[in-house]
């Protein structure tokens, strides 16, 4: 497990996948980042993920747009595995 320059975020190979992640939980940096962009503020981001404090939601934010490319591709994966299980899912239809 390596820890960053944000005191508050972390990335190892065996917690998701090891995408950036808030320390010691499994909420992930671009979860933030995508609550964020939809209109949700840091109170309303802690209160959504209760282990989390404002400051790990800013540390997080600032690890998003320091780290963008990044992040993106994660959120991409996402949507890519999302589409893949979608269609498993209309494949095993009758």
């Amino acid at each position: 497990m390596s820890k960053l320059d944000y005191r508050n975020i972390e990335k190892d190979s065996a917690r998701c996948g090891g995408q950036a992640v808030v320390a010691k939980t499994r909420i992930r940096v671009a979860t933030i980042l995508v609550a964020y962009r939809q209109g949700m503020g840091v109170e309303e981001i802690v209160q959504q993920y209760p282990p989390l404090s404002p400051a790990d939601v800013h540390d997080s934010l600032a690890y998003a747009y320091d780290h963008i490319d990044e992040i993106e591709s994660d959120l991409a994966n996402d949507d890519e595995a999302a589409v893949k299980a979608r269609h498993a899912g209309d494949a095993s239809a009758p």
